[in-house]
């Protein structure tokens, strides 16, 4: 198979994952994905198959920078939902967005393989309710497989251990883990 931009032909069955980096392979696949996008910024990169479910007049809005890893999926299953997505995040394998609301997630956070974040419970139990928007500020680092679930704000430069079912509010720089999750340590700080 040749390439329409002059690069060396390469057939499916001998590309390796050098070769789809270095022609810019990545690049296409965002680009791809960005027009299903409601707002996207520039340099999304896609790494692989991206799940994107959702219903008329529901809103996608992706920053600058943005990598979002395969078998990552986005399910906004209202005509109110809304996912933002801030500049420099990164969002590894197999993470679940599920939103009927509002899901934010700032400006350099780094989330793991295996992730759920929902603002929803997708049932109604009678004299509560079963929507409420998830906010995660700047800088929040999110360990593998924990679930963030509804109503649920953390703060700025926050640390969820691996494993961890957040359902309060986590203060910023704080680390917390456990099910359901605790901070353990404060004044955290870290880096990529």
């Amino acid at each position: 198979m040749e390439w329409k931009d002059g690069k060396p032909g390469m057939s499916k069955n001998n590309r390796s994952v050098r070769d789809y980096v270095k022609y810019g392979y990545r690049i296409v696949l965002g680009a791809l994905f960005s027009r299903k996008v409601d707002q996207c910024g520039k340099l999304l990169r896609v790494c692989g198959n991206v799940t994107l479910s959702k219903v008329k007049r529901a809103r996608f809005i992706i920053g600058d920078n943005v990598v979002l890893h395969r078998d990552t999926g986005f399910y906004l299953d209202s005509s109110d939902a809304v996912i933002e997505i801030g500049d420099h995040t990164f969002i590894n394998r197999r993470t679940e967005i599920m939103c009927k609301k509002h899901v934010k997630i700032g400006r350099h956070c780094a989330i793991s393989w295996d992730v759920s974040i929902m603002d929803t419970d997708y049932h109604h139990l009678e004299g509560t309710t079963s929507t409420k928007p998830t906010v995660i500020e700047d800088h929040v680092w999110i360990g593998n497989k924990s679930i963030i679930l509804k109503g649920v704000t953390i703060g700025k430069g926050a640390i969820v251990a691996a494993g961890s079912v957040v359902s309060r509010d986590v203060p910023a720089h704080a680390l917390v883990a456990g099910v359901p999750a605790k901070p353990i340590k404060e004044n955290v700080s870290w880096s990529v």
